[in-house]
């Protein structure tokens, strides 16, 4: 399922123009990163353009740009889908020995 988790910016991005505290949405898939990309495509995103420097890879978007009738997540629920993507992972690399 596709989720959003809505925060504000935490510095300047001039170039994308985001600013420290501008609203952002974190777009992410708590089940597969070939649903993220699907939805990425739908939205005219590139898949270069997921982020994924951070355990749980998601889009960096303007909270603006997606539309306000999306549920958003809050922390808990954020910080329990990273978990479930980081035993998900470990298993898919535990079963590749």
């Amino acid at each position: 399922m596709i989720k959003y988790h809505f925060h504000l910016a935490p510095r300047d991005v001039p170039p994308l123009g985001i600013y420290k505290g501008d609203r952002l949405c974190h777009v992410y898939s708590d089940t597969s990163i070939v649903e993220l990309y699907e939805w990425g495509r739908e939205h005219g995103l590139k898949r270069a353009w997921v982020d994924r420097k951070h355990v749980l890879p998601h889009y960096d978007v303007r909270a603006d740009l997606v539309s306000e009738h999306e549920p958003g997540v809050g922390r808990a629920e954020l910080v329990a889908d990273i978990r479930a993507w980081r035993a998900r992972e470990r298993e898919s690399r535990a079963g590749s020995y």
